[in-house]
């Protein structure tokens, strides 16, 4: 029990040093005052704990006294108890005192030892407000430091959902949080040959725990679709990353999407999340990709597979990317959204209101009440299309290279470096080193994942590309994982030679595959190209003599040589 500031007034010397030394006794301090008014003074400076006031005094009678004094700790928002001591003993003037202010009152002549209990009943009190007091400003520190948390997570979560730049129109997302912000992660990035890459990240919990969970996979997804990773390899890399991070008992429900306009083709990759769904734009499903892993985080790298669905789409569609807080949402009655009202909603409304119609439907079906889960969804409109790819021009003035700066790089992969090396983005990453070809590294992407693909595919893998020209994507891929797994002997020769030639600064690109070959020279034969142009599919040699000035094959087929003009 700590030992308190008495504020003893009293007009009377007498009374006010026999209080004095009650007080003392116990352990406190005093502190004496002649009348109200220099009552008031003194509580001013000396901050006391406690108040004994006397009623009957000149200049100001305790009454005002205890009027004015409760008032300020009002304004200051602070509680000082006051014991009121008078002989004034009718219950009327009990009473008045209690309305001042007062929270007790004694008769005179003043009983010792009910002045004792009084004393130490109040000091218990005082504690307690003290106590009270420091837990209330542990709490008010506490709510700011979760205030400022909050409002960095959010700051961090819509950087991270807008840190790719996809200045796309055809992608939207929607996020109604159950906490502060969402801690659901909504990313969209285009690769170097501008397939759209999705991502819908779903992590346990919500608000600031959940966003924590999700942040690490934010820069792999970014980082590795710049370079042009396939979303397999991204869901393997965003694995391994929260598996180092995240406790045992923290993962990640994903769902990663990649959209390619140029061949039609969609592949999804769905760990833990709802079925992604593609809806017609008549409102007709045409195919749902429910969860095949477990989500990220869980299996040892090991165990985890990057496996993708893939498909050929033919007309409009929808790409709609949920997280099971759509699904789990319930309205007052206790019922939840189902599939035929969102298939509904796409058909009776225009896809320029989508988006704003689902927000609509969540919101009356919740009719006021709190999500408890975070509530997201990305929509992505695809319309049949063939996107031409732009030339990435190196700039106003062409480089010109000394004999010098002339530089070469080879390099051969064999059959156990291709079944588990992303070729294509990891050399691509190691050329654009050289500084002149950095601004050129989307053309090269397209004309070098075109070329190994073709050397890979159908050199050493020999797939017919008459799957593909049928829209059987899935079969191809199955057919093409089954072939590279069983890949025993093969090997891919590439080499590049930047030099100066006629003027001008070129890259040539030069493929060997071990394979058999091919018949080229029906494939570079101008009218098959234009024939292919017009296909769905096996538009890639015609896009590679589009961006270079030269495309050759030798021996049987099986070697390749690209002249890039930078």
């Amino acid at each position: 029990m700590r030992p308190l500031k008495v504020l003893i007034v009293d007009d009377t010397l007498a009374n006010a040093k026999l209080v004095e030394t009650v007080v003392n006794r116990l352990g406190h301090t005093s502190i004496l005052a002649e009348n109200g008014q220099r009552a008031l003074d003194l509580f001013e400076s000396e901050q006391p704990d406690l108040v004994l006031m006397d009623v009957m005094m000149p200049v100001m009678d305790g009454i005002t006294a205890t009027q004015a004094l409760r008032a300020r700790l009002r304004s200051l928002n602070r509680w000082v108890p006051i014991l009121l001591l008078s002989a004034l003993d009718d219950i009327s003037d009990i009473v008045r005192g209690l309305e001042a202010g007062a929270d007790d009152y004694v008769v005179k002549p003043v009983n010792i030892q009910l002045l004792k209990a009084k004393l130490q009943n109040f000091t218990h009190q005082v504690e307690m407000q003290e106590q009270i007091l420091r837990h209330t400003a542990e709490l008010e520190h506490w709510h700011a430091m979760a205030q400022q948390q909050s409002e960095l997570g959010s700051h961090i979560m819509d950087r991270l959902i807008n840190a790719g730049g996809v200045s796309n129109a055809l992608v939207s997302q929607f996020n109604i949080p159950a906490d502060t912000f969402s801690g659901d992660l909504i990313c969209a990035a285009r690769t170097p040959d501008d397939i759209t890459h999705l991502l819908l990240a779903d992590a346990t919990g919500h608000g600031l725990p959940a966003a924590l969970s999700a942040i690490p996979i934010a820069g792999a997804f970014y980082r590795m679709t710049e370079k042009g990773f396939p979303i397999s390899s991204i869901a393997r890399e965003m694995n391994t990353k929260l598996r180092q991070f995240l406790p045992a008992d923290r993962f990640v429900a994903a769902t990663l999407a990649a959209i390619d306009v140029k061949d039609q083709v969609i592949e999804v990759w769905n760990g833990g999340n709802p079925s992604a769904l593609l809806i017609g734009a008549s409102g007709n499903l045409l195919k749902d990709w429910p969860s095949q892993h477990p989500p990220l985080g869980v299996l040892p790298e090991a165990a985890f597979s990057e496996l993708v669905e893939t498909i050929s789409y033919k007309e409009d569609c929808n790409l709609l990317i949920c997280s099971d807080g759509l699904w789990e949402a319930e309205s007052p009655s206790g019922q939840r959204i189902d599939r035929g009202r969102i298939l509904d909603l796409f058909a009776a409304t225009d896809k320029d209101q989508h988006l704003t119609g689902l927000q609509s439907l969540v919101q009356n079906h919740l009719a006021g009440a709190p999500a408890l889960d975070d509530i997201s969804g990305l929509l992505a409109w695809i319309p049949i299309e063939r996107r031409a790819v732009p030339r990435v021009e190196g700039g106003q003035a062409k480089p010109h290279l000394s004999h010098k700066g002339e530089w070469h790089l080879a390099i051969s992969y064999w059959a156990d470096e291709l079944k588990y090396l992303d070729v294509v983005p990891d050399l691509l990453d190691l050329i654009c080193q050289v500084q002149v070809l950095k601004p050129h590294k989307s053309s090269l992407f397209i004309v070098l994942s075109e070329l190994f693909n073709n050397a890979l595919d159908h050199g050493l893998l020999g797939l017919d590309s008459k799957l593909k020209a049928s829209g059987d994507f899935e079969q191809y891929m199955q057919q093409r994982e089954a072939r590279l797994t069983e890949l025993d002997d093969g090997r891919i020769d590439i080499s590049f030679w930047l030099h100066n030639s006629d003027d001008a600064t070129v890259l040539d690109i030069k493929l060997t595959d071990s394979g058999d070959g091919f018949d080229y020279e029906r494939y570079l034969d101008e009218e098959s190209l234009l024939r292919q142009t017009a296909l769905p599919h096996g538009r890639g040699l015609a896009l590679v003599r589009s961006l270079c000035s030269q495309l050759r094959y030798a021996g049987s087929g099986n070697q390749v040589i690209a002249r890039y003009v930078l």
